[in-house]
């Protein structure tokens, strides 16, 4: 009679659905839209540091981020990828301070009411700002409309301080929000 006690190895078997390769391990290069990601193989080097793997990248669905909004993964991430019947997974929640993320963006245009759609900058010191390469583009609210009523009252351009709030209704979403008082310019 045995006493051993049988595993059962999830892993090892959603990696077996897939194709020949099964796992991957993959460091987030760009967002694709969504909660879809390009992501670069990479493999372990002699110092058992990270490095590129050289192979084709490949687009990643991270299962922990809601597919109807864009993803908030920054570029070089690292994950698992798991082939699941010809898809590559990720299961990656955001970390635990990205609830005190903050970064500067471009106001692109309007979505209607307080909600307008933002690009990610980066300093080009003192000529200004630019797009990020990679960078988010994510929907935000402007804190001075949702008090002040809607408007779209933002210019496309604007340069506004974003931040991001964990979403309370239950997942691992995040909000973002600003504060411009642009609405002003209406009242007059």
């Amino acid at each position: 009679m045995s006493t051993k006690i049988p595993v059962h190895d999830s892993l090892f078997r959603l990696a077996q659905v897939g194709s020949s390769m099964g796992v991957q391990l993959v460091q987030i290069s760009g967002l694709s839209g969504g909660n879809r990601y390009q992501a670069d193989p990479v493999e372990f080097g002699p110092d058992h540091a990270t490095r590129l793997a050289g192979a084709d990248p490949i687009t990643v669905t991270n299962l922990a981020e809601p597919a109807d909004s864009d993803g908030v993964l920054p570029a070089g991430t690292e994950a698992v990828a798991i082939d699941v019947e010809g898809f590559w997974i990720i299961y990656v929640r955001p970390s635990a301070t990205a609830s005190s993320l903050s970064f500067a963006a471009r106001v692109a245009g309007s979505l209607g009411g307080a909600m307008y759609r933002l690009v990610e900058q980066v300093s080009e010191g003192a000529t200004g700002m630019a797009d990020k390469p990679g960078g988010m583009s994510v929907a935000g609210r402007n804190l001075a409309e949702l008090s002040l009523g809607p408007g779209a009252a933002v210019d496309a351009g604007t340069i506004v301080l974003v931040t991001a709030i964990a979403d309370q209704q239950g997942g691992s979403a995040q909000q973002y929000v600003f504060d411009h008082p642009e609405y002003a310019k209406y009242l007059d």
